[in-house]
């Protein structure tokens, strides 16, 4: 739960940092309506101004997906160097 996620990198609970999300911090101990978090770590980042995209890239609002789209799935394989290996 949201009350539980660590930063790593500033060592400190995620809600102790300043939150964008006014209402992040609302119900921290039910967890059927509690936020929850999920740590990313990122293995190769581009900076801003070398952005990759292609114009019908996947995208979805949703939480959560499958990435099954072929060819965004092939851009991304190309443009971040991904071995089937």
């Amino acid at each position: 739960m949201l009350k539980d996620f660590v930063v790593e990198k500033e060592g400190k609970p995620l809600i102790e940092l300043p939150l964008k999300a006014p209402r992040a911090t609302d119900d921290l101990d039910d967890p059927e309506m509690a936020e929850w978090a999920v740590g990313v770590s990122w293995i190769k980042t581009f900076p801003i101004e070398e952005h990759k995209y292609f114009k019908g890239l996947f995208a979805n609002q949703n939480i959560v997906c499958k990435l099954r789209d072929e060819k965004t799935v092939d851009f991304l394989i190309k443009e971040f160097g991904i071995s089937d290996s």
